[in-house]
Parts: structure tokens; sequence; C-alpha cells
């Protein structure tokens, strides 16, 4: 008991202590990490045969920690290492807890790694055994491990020599594993096959394992043997049988597939068809054709092929499967083209000629005469025509060709193209030509680069200075800088392309010169990005009464869509504008009495922002002093998404300018303009409360004005007008108080009148009002008079509705007459009559 108890104290012992460095460990691979001390050495290191054992106070520690106490046993220290007593070092160890480790899941419940096949065949069947590695991982439970497909009739199933346990289920005879470990799995089966009938052959269903071999022996001599599904097969004859050993790939069957062997007959001479498939590509300045030429090759193997190429035509390439090195000869009159196979072929083999053939100077007569192939039975072939310039096609003249819709040319030549094809012809043997007129035409240029949408948002201060901030989406494909035409007193504060500033710079015509980078590729189309350019202007400070104007800057890029807001001082009332571009809604006409104002608040705009994703549409209208942040365009298409992006761009106008003005972000210079560092040269506060008001437009060109002017006043000065006019009003009707008297007296005569009439034909008019069909008679008119008066539209629609509300009221109140004479009692009848 002393030995086992002490041989556990020297693992943890000789594991975390460094007195153990003079002992060697084994060369025992299997024992890698552990240590193996005599028994005598180890009491000498230990002093076991004394009362006191010293270790370690970091020994001393890991022993608790595995013990898992939290009290510590009696101990002193000496040396910087604690002395036990023999006693309390031995309940120390035996406290010590074996480490646990947990359990690991593994990826599969189990893993057939081999299958063997061995089979004999006989006269009307074929006996296998199947042998199955199989590995079982997991644990405490019984596992069913799928063998061979249910379809086959089992003689017996064996695991490691005794009767296995097997079910049927999902489609699969099941063996039934009762622990983890590997286990041999043998299967007896026999399967339906013949020797004398047809066709010889027998097919074998198998399980998909990572190593598969198929071992058969065949009661047959002098055979081939085909196994499509093996990567190595090898045969040996054993007197009148023949046994077939074969590595199969991964697969669920195996077909098996003999036949007799055949002597070996006198060769004969290949025969070789063709079918050739043109496809000509008119280029700028050649005809481009790659012709696929398909051989059938009968008989024997060919180790080359010839063609004849025609003396106007340039090889530029030969390929295909087994293609070696082409040359090109002279025989007689004749250009030919020498292409060799690196092997012998048999069968079908297509070989591809790529060439070219220059344009006549003045583009007229170009002739096609194709390839001829040499040594072939039958030539036949298509040619296919596509238009890969701006040119115009017009064949002049063809010979030994036959025109055929696009539609019945082969469909490989069909596929070839990368464009539409637009001529079709088909030859059965040569010679034959085609010969055309290419006619050019001035190309046209298109752009390579547009801007999909702009943002600009644009402050006026009561001082008279204009701040810009345009944002362009653009997508280019190789446009090298942007211009923009901006004002000649324009101080431009940043650029920034891709969210990144850049170096810009200004030209000799006072553009201001924007480089560009290029658009990603998403999905197959250029993806945008956005260039932001920031500038302020400075002109006549605003005044009690009067007007101001403001242009957009031209930018050399065609635009899609533009959106601009403008932050006007709030002080003021803006009666009237006037614009190039669409105005929304609520600035359209004369706005005399502010009556449209949409005012900007920062305050509410900085709570806003601290919301975060609780935002809603009552807290954004907040922002704009109640008045719906959104805009309406009568004939500008401006999605909902359009808006709310623009509607982003005005709330972080002010945080852009506070950024630009604290020089948070490094500029980059602006070579040529008035500042040459790029940057705000002091602190600036840009106010941005105002009023805001949007305008919009669809495809802008370059040269397009952009222009708005507004008509403003002092709001005192719109109220000093509503009490003038209030006083105008009460003078007036003063002073006209007796002629309006009288035009009062008039009226009501006239009211009488009417009134007299309506009395007097009121039997008629109820009678009327009380048809069933009055509703539909105004409906009727209200459809007549649509397309020819708005006003009567709107006052038989008013009719129609009225009626309506009538007949429902009248018919209610007969209701409830009849409910009332249906509850009244016969008795109390009777007396009232």
């Amino acid at each position: 008991m002393k030995r086992i108890l002490l041989s556990a104290t020297m693992i943890v012992l000789l594991a975390t202590t460094a007195l153990f460095t003079v002992a060697q460990p084994q060369d025992n691979p299997d024992d890698e990490g552990k240590l193996t001390v005599p028994w005598n050495e180890f009491k000498k290191l230990l002093n076991l045969d004394e009362d006191q054992i010293v270790i370690s106070l970091e020994t001393f520690q890991k022993l608790l920690a595995q013990t898992g106490t939290r009290t510590t046993p009696p101990h002193t220290m000496m040396n910087g290492n604690v002395v036990l007593t023999r006693t309390e070092f031995k309940k120390l160890v035996a406290q010590m807890k074996t480490p646990v480790y947990p359990d690991v899941t593994p990826p599969f419940d189990h893993l057939i790694t081999k299958a063997i096949y061995a089979g004999k065949m006989q006269e009307n069947s074929t006996a296998f055994t199947a042998v199955f590695n199989v590995h079982v991982l997991k644990k405490d439970a019984y596992v069913k491990v799928p063998i061979l497909p249910q379809s086959i009739a089992l003689a017996d199933m064996k695991v490691d020599g005794e009767q296995a346990l097997v079910i049927c289920e999902n489609g699969y005879h099941h063996v039934v594993l009762p622990k983890p470990g590997e286990f041999v799995v043998t299967a007896s089966y026999t399967l339906k096959s013949s020797l004398e009938k047809g066709p010889h052959k027998i097919d074998l269903a198998i399980r998909q394992t990572p190593i598969t071999l198929l071992k058969l022996e065949l009661p047959l001599k002098n055979i081939d043997v085909e196994i499509p599904q093996a990567q190595q097969v090898l045969t040996s004859p054993r007197g009148n049988t023949t046994v077939v050993s074969a590595v199969i790939g991964q697969g669920t069957y195996v077909s098996v597939r003999w036949r007799k062997k055949v002597a070996v007959a006198e060769k004969v001479p290949p025969k070789l068809y063709s079918e050739v498939h043109h496809l000509i590509s008119i280029q700028d300045d050649a005809l481009k054709t790659s012709s696929d030429i398909n051989y059938t090759i009968l008989h024997s193997e060919v180790d080359a092929v010839q063609l004849v190429i025609p003396e106007n035509v340039n090889v530029l390439a030969v390929s295909g499967e087994g293609v070696g090195e082409w040359q090109e000869a002279t025989k007689g009159n004749q250009r030919l083209l020498l292409i060799p196979f690196t092997y012998g072929k048999k069968g079908a083999a297509t070989v591809r000629v790529t060439t070219e053939t220059a344009f006549s100077e003045s583009g007229l007569s170009n002739a096609f005469f194709g390839i001829k192939t040499l040594g072939t039975v039958r030539e036949t072939g298509f040619i296919g025509i596509e238009l890969a310039t701006s040119a115009e096609v017009i064949v002049r003249e063809s010979e030994g060709l036959e025109k055929v819709v696009v539609q019945k040319l082969p469909q490989p030549l069909v596929n070839k193209s990368a464009r539409p094809l637009i001529m079709g012809f088909k030859y059965l043997k040569h010679p034959y030509s085609l010969v055309f007129d290419i006619q050019k035409h001035e190309k046209i240029g298109v752009p390579v680069a547009s801007i999909n949408f702009a943002s600009v948002v644009t402050l006026f201060t009561e001082d008279g200075k204009i701040v810009n901030r345009l944002v362009y989406q653009i997508r280019n494909s190789a446009k090298q800088f942007l211009e923009i035409q901006l004002p000649e007193n324009a101080d431009v504060w940043s650029v920034f392309v891709g969210n990144q500033p850049v170096e810009s710079s200004m030209n000799g015509q006072g553009k201001l010169l924007v480089p560009l980078i290029r658009s990603r590729s998403v999905d197959n189309r250029l993806d945008t990005f956005p260039v932001e350019v920031i500038y302020c202007t400075v002109q006549n400070r605003f005044s009690p009464f009067g007007s101001q104007v403001s242009a957009l800057p031209a930018a050399d890029l065609l635009t899609s869509q533009l959106i601009w807001s403008v932050y006007l001082p709030n002080d003021y009332s803006y009666v009237y504008f006037r614009s190039t571009l669409e105005k929304e809604e609520i600035i359209r006409g004369l706005n005399i009495f502010a009556g449209a104002r949409r005012q900007y608040d920062e305050d509410a705009m900085k709570e806003f922002s601290q919301l975060g994703d609780e935002k809603s549409r009552a807290e954004m209208q907040k922002i704009y002093k109640g008045k719906d942040y959104r805009s309406y365009f009568r004939n500008v298409p401006m999605e909902e998404d359009q808006i709310a992006s623009q509607v982003d761009a005005e709330l972080e106008f002010s945080g852009r300018l506070e950024g630009l003005s604290s020089n948070e972000v490094p500029q980059a210079p602006i070579s040529g303009g008035a500042v040459s560092t790029g940057v705000l040269p002091i602190q600036i506060r840009v106010p941005t409360s105002g009023q805001v008001y949007r305008f919009a437009k669809t495809i802008i060109k370059t040269d397009d004005p952009l222009t708005f002017s507004v008509i403003y006043t002092r709001l005192w000065i719109i109220s000093l007008l509503k009490w003038i006019s209030s006083a105008l009003i009460i003078l007036f009707i003063y002073l006209n108080r007796k002629r309006l008297m009288r035009i009062a007296r008039w009226s009501g005569e006239k009211l009488n009148t009417i009134a007299g009439w309506l009395k007097k034909h009121e039997s008629i008019i109820k009678r009327y009002a009380q048809s069933n069909m009055m509703p539909f008679a105004l409906f009727g008119l209200v459809v007549i008079f649509w397309n020819i008066s708005a006003q009567l539209t709107l006052l038989f629609f008013f009719l129609f509705w009225v009626s309506v509300v009538y007949q429902i009221h009248r018919l209610w109140k007969k209701r409830m007459q009849t409910r009332a004479a249906s509850k009244t009692p016969a008795g109390q009848h009777g007396t009232q009559q």
C-alpha cells in the first residue's frame, strides 16, 4: 500500500518541480511526457526515510489545488520551501482527486472505412461476400449501421465472426452494434446473373466508402472485362476461370461487363468525315474567324490532319484536345496547315483554328473562302456572322452557299457568339466564297461617367454669405476629373471623393478639377461613390424688402436627378419663388401671408439625434416646427428613400460645417484657389437654423441653368400690411354703407322671390327629391360633366351626396314609423279608431 501511495505522489511531484531534471525519460514513444525514477533514487530525492517532507511552495500550492480543499494543513517554511510531517503529507496525497476531462462528442456515430466485395459467378447467379470495417464512435448507446440496400436478399450477416443483429429500415439492412470500437461486418448474399444469355454484365450496389475493393471470379477464359467505375482493373486467368481485381472510386454502384476477346483483324485505313462551324466576327479592321473542325474518324487512328488555308488568311492559333505544335507548309499552289496529335485519334475529334483576314483599303470586296480539310471523304459546314463594330455589312455575292436563318444554325455555333448572329449560311462541298462590303460610319461618343443622384444643401446668412454643399453620387468607368464651374468669388472649403480628402486644382477657365476614382463592379454593374464639395460665396445682405438669387455650378456630367434644399433666414417672409427647377408644393404660387413656413429648429435636431433607433415621424416633424418634413413635386418623380436621404443631408449639414471649422478632418490642398491649404483658416460657427425649402429636377445636361430667386420681406412688414388691409376693408364698408344696404335689401328680395317659387313648386320638388332615381340621375350628370366643366362636376357631385343622405334618412324614418306601428296593441288601436 505504501508503494502505491508514494508512486501516485511521484507522478505529481515530478511534473511540477525542477528536482527531477536529473532523471532521464524512457525512449518509449507511448510514454511521452512521463518520467521513471528508481525507488531508491526517489526516496533520496524526497527524503522519504525522514519524518519530514520538504517540497517547494509552488508544488505545495498545486497539491492544494488538486485536493480542492480550502483548509491548509499544518506546515512550516524553510528557505522558501514547505516542510510537512509525514502524516500531513499522506493526508494531503489521500485528498487528491483524479482529473476529470470533459467528454468530447464525436462528429459521427459511426464510420465505414473499408469495404471488400468478393464474388464467384456460377451458371445463373453470383455469390458475394462483403466485408466492412466499421468504427463505432458513439458511447453508451446502440448504433444502427446501414450496410446494404434492402433490395438485396441476405444469406447471412456476422459481426466479428458472431451472428449479427440485423434490422431493415429506410431502405437498408442495418446491423446493430452495442458499444464503441472497431468491428468487422461480413455479409453474404447472391445476385442474379447469366453466363449464356446477354447482356453479359452484373450490376452491384455498394456502400460509398473511402476504400472499396472488388474481387470477382468468372468461370470464363479469353474475355475482356470493363468496369467504368474502377480506377484500376487487373485480370488474371486461372485455368478455365478469370479473376478480376479492381479498385473502385467513390460511388453507390459497380457495373461489370465482359465479352469474348476478338481476334485482331488486318488494319483498315482510316476514313475521315468533317463538319466545320465558322464564326466570322467583323471587327473594326479585319474579319476574325473561329473555325471548329469536328472530325469523325472511323476504322483506324490518325496521328495528324491537314488543312488548306487561303493566301489572304493569317493563322493566329490552333487548339484542341491532344493537339500538338502546328506548322505551315506549301505544296504546289496550296498553302497547308499541318496539325499533329500527341496521341492517335479515333472516333470524335475537334480542332479549333483561329484566323484573321485584313480588310481592303476601301473596305469593299472582302472575300472569305474558308478552310478546306484534306483527306476527308466528305466535308460540310455552317457559317455564322456576328458584328463586333458599328460598321454596316453588305453581302455582295456568295457562291456554293445556301442562306439559312440563324435559328437553324447548329447550337454549338450559336453558343460560340457573345453577340446575336446577323446572318447564317450552309455549304455541302468546296469550293465556296462569300464577298462582303464593309461600310464604316462615324462613331458617336457615349458617357463614360454620370451623376446618378445629386444632393445640394445651400445656406443663406443674413449678412449675404452663401454656403453650398454639393454631394454627387457618381458612376465612373474611365473619366479622370470632374469639372465644376464655380463662381469667380467662390472659396472652396473642402473636397472629398469616396469619403476621403483629395487634392483638387483650378484650371485656366476657373473650373474646379476633382480627381475621380473608378467605380467598383457590383453584380455586373458599376456602383456609385460620393463626391462632396463645400464652398462659400458672398453677395448682397438681406434688406427689409428685396430679392435673392442663387445658382448651382455646372458639372461636366449628365445628372439623372437632383434635389436642392435651401436654408433661408427666419425673420423674413418669402412671398414668391422662381426657379428653373421644379418647386415643391408648399411654395408654388404666391405666399403673401407666410402660411407655408417650414422652419428648421436646431435645438430640436440635437434632441432628435440623441433618440438613437427610437426616431419617429412625429419627432422628425418637431425639427421643422410641425410642418411635414417630406416634399411633394408635381412633375418630378421622387421616391420616399430619396426624400429621406435629402432630409438626412439637411440634418447633417450643421455637423459637417462644424467639423470643417474645427478642422477635425485633414483637408488636401487646392491648387490655384484663394486659400492654399484648403481648410478653414479660423474657427467659424455657421448657424443652420432657418426656413427650409426644396427644389428638384431630372435629366440635367451640362448647359442647363440651375437657378432660383425669391422675393422676400420682413415679417413686420407683412404684419403691417395685414393691419392696413383690415383698416381699408373697414373704411370701405363704412364709406359704402348705404350702397351695401341697398345691395343687402335687393339680395333679400331676390331670396324671397326664390323662396316663393320654391314654395309654389314644393310638391313637384318634393316628388323629385323623394324619387329613388334621383341619386342615379345626379351621378350620371357627374360622369357627363367630368371632362366638360370642373365646377358643374363639383356641384352635381355635392347634390349627389345630399340626395344619398336624404334617401337614407327617409328610409330610416319610414322604418322607425313602421316599427312603432307594429308595437301598438290591437285593443288600443281599436279604441283610437
